[in-house]
């Protein structure tokens, strides 16, 4: 693992893609949702950080080229990647695409920015909707039967710019792709345990706000469950990981990292929290005087904007301290055995690092990831564990990278007993990816379309969905009141969704 990284330099644009990709979505929010003296201006500066990628002599990549092989197998993946996590329809689809169809209506039938005051509620939509703006672009061009189309092909572009990342590391194309959609911890046990573990557990583990232990009841963090669910968080924590790990990691060059990362945030701050962690891994290894350069300071007028945008927040009332939501110290058992079980392939990974020293320069990633996953479940914010399940999306995308690694070495035997551990916990982790694809095409028969929700439960935008045990609309809505309305986004008409 030591010189994986010191291959001969040439000419890459999966960078340029990446950043093209990103921007995109942030551009159609500077034009069409922010004031044309803001926005027209930051939008020009967008545009500079993304030919500054497209123009740059150092523009080369230490990864592998991508042969005509590996290509087939990139352009499979992604297809096939896109179409069982439901996007555009053509499989079932997770119960969140109540609220992704809802907000794809509300971003066609209204005008830009959405606003809610005509429906009787004095907010506008404040969430992340990088994923979502191009999609809805289509929507507005060519009608609603625009989105499921634009959807899919949206996703599959941004999984096929990952997973081009992906092939051309070292190692095996299709054995690092097969380590990514596999990895995952030991979630199985932990669904056990919910179901059939400590009764007073099991008996108040069911959906109510205070009785979500920090966000210790959702634990099946495997790829397939994240893009299932929220694919906006998914491939902003996939595509946007292998963008600062190929500038810090690869290239030892923070040139445009915060740029970057700034584009990131309209797809997803709380991933966002989680991209820190390959900065802060590699502060030996890259001088911070480097990150001080033009291209990155092209990102702070961006962040100002998105800053006051996401600021108007609606206040949420599901945060705080895992001690918080338990009383006494009973959040110390829970905890631990939620650590115990849930996160047994990092134990061993790191048991077997330790010994064999096989990751070289990757271990501070690698050790800085387990601490994140290990430190984020104490503090909750959001109904669904929402800051542990997107911000952890990075730590467990460079754990899988890891595993690779071990796996491959020389030193990995299964004679060795924690070889052995490793290679059963690892196993375990896997069977979640592997059934959850199969459970979702033969269980969820119910179709999320707008029409069907508009129907059955009676929704007709984001703001009407209720629930008696929270406020589930309060996650997407933003005060009418708020600097972003008053002074950053457009006063245009608004229309009743």
């Amino acid at each position: 693992m030591q010189n994986e990284f010191s291959t001969p330099p040439r000419r890459d644009f999966f960078p340029v893609l990446a950043a093209g990709f990103f921007a995109l979505p942030n551009l159609v929010f500077l034009f069409g949702w922010v004031r044309p003296e803001i926005g027209v201006p930051v939008a020009m500066l967008v545009v500079t950080g993304v030919v500054w990628f497209a123009l740059q002599k150092n523009g080369s990549s230490c990864r592998a080229a991508l042969t005509p092989k590996s290509l087939m197998l990139v352009l499979t993946v992604a297809f096939l990647w896109t179409l069982l996590a439901g996007v555009g329809g053509v499989l079932p689809q997770s119960s969140d695409y109540i609220k992704h169809n809802l907000l794809f209506h509300d971003l066609v039938v209204s005008n830009w920015p959405v606003n809610y005051s005509p429906a009787g509620h004095d907010t506008y939509l404040c969430y992340a909707i990088g994923y979502h703006l191009v999609p809805s672009l289509a929507g507005k061009f060519f009608g609603m039967d625009a989105i499921a189309p634009a959807a899919f092909l949206w996703t599959f572009a941004g999984l096929f710019l990952f997973f081009w990342w992906a092939a051309t590391l070292p190692g095996t194309p299709g054995k690092t792709i097969a380590a990514i959609l596999l990895f995952a911890p030991t979630g199985l046990l932990w669904k056990l345990f919910k179901d059939h573990g400590i009764p007073d557990f099991v008996t108040t583990s069911q959906l109510e706000p205070k009785l979500l232990y920090g966000g210790l009841l959702y634990g099946e963090s495997d790829n397939f469950t994240r893009f299932l669910y929220g694919p906006q968080h998914a491939l902003a924590n996939w595509l946007g990981a292998a963008m600062l790990f190929d500038r810090i990691w690869s290239q030892k060059n923070p040139r445009g990292v915060i740029f970057i990362w700034a584009l990131c945030v309209l797809w997803s701050p709380m991933t966002c929290c989680g991209l820190l962690l390959v900065p802060l891994a590699a502060w030996r290894r890259v001088d911070w005087k480097k990150y001080i350069e033009p291209v990155n300071f092209l990102a702070f007028p961006l962040l100002v904007v998105l800053g006051v945008y996401f600021q108007g927040h609606l206040p949420l009332p599901d945060k705080g301290f895992i001690g918080a939501f338990l009383p006494g110290m009973e959040w110390v058992l829970y905890y631990t055995i939620f650590i115990l079980l849930l996160f047994t392939p990092m134990f061993f990974l790191c048991l077997v690092e330790q010994k064999e020293k096989i990751l070289g320069e990757l271990r501070p990633l690698f050790f800085g990831s387990i601490v994140i996953l290990l430190l984020l479940p104490l503090w909750k914010f959001g109904i669904a564990a929402d800051l542990r399940q997107q911000a952890g999306g990075p730590a467990l995308l460079f754990l899988a990278l890891a595993a690779a690694g071990i796996l491959r070495s020389d030193k990995f035997t299964l004679k060795k007993p924690l070889c052995l551990l490793l290679a059963g916990s690892l196993l375990i982790g896997a069977l979640f990816p592997v059934v959850r694809p199969l459970q979702n095409l033969t269980a969820n028969s119910i179709v999320y379309s707008y029409e069907n929700i508009v129907q059955v439960i009676g929704w007709h935008t984001l703001p009407d969905m209720t629930d008696p045990r929270f406020d589930i609309a309060a996650q997407y809505q933003g005060r009418n009141d708020s600097l972003a309305v008053r002074r950053l986004l457009k006063k245009t008409p608004v229309t009743e969704p």
